[in-house]
């Protein structure tokens, strides 16, 4: 079965996310889960250091800006960048994680 064209599979922003505690990829997805609530959203980066996590969210265009908003609200997390394009949130990712 053929998938559908690329206009109808729906619009999305990547989320870049800098955790500031080190955390396993279960715990950040609980920690997603309480600050997005039943919004729509996947993860799929975890990148672990001695002292922060940094991750990459999936979410909705419709529901982008609620979900910026309600990760900075978010005690220890704060959101670094986005894009339409995963790959250009993997290589922000990398250098903030060499800048930091």
């Amino acid at each position: 079965m053929a998938r559908p064209n690329k206009a109808a599979r729906g619009k999305h922003r990547w989320i870049g996310v800098h955790i500031g505690q080190s955390t396993s990829r279960g715990d950040v997805k609980s920690a997603m889960r309480n600050a997005l609530g039943d919004m729509s959203w996947r993860l799929f980066d975890v990148k672990q250091s001695a002292d922060s996590s940094l991750a990459i969210l999936k979410v909705g265009l419709e529901d982008h800006p609620s979900a910026v908003s309600n990760l900075n609200a978010t005690a220890s997390i704060s959101t670094i960048t986005s894009s339409g394009k995963i790959r250009l949130v993997r290589s922000r990712l990398s250098a903030f994680e060499i800048s930091e």
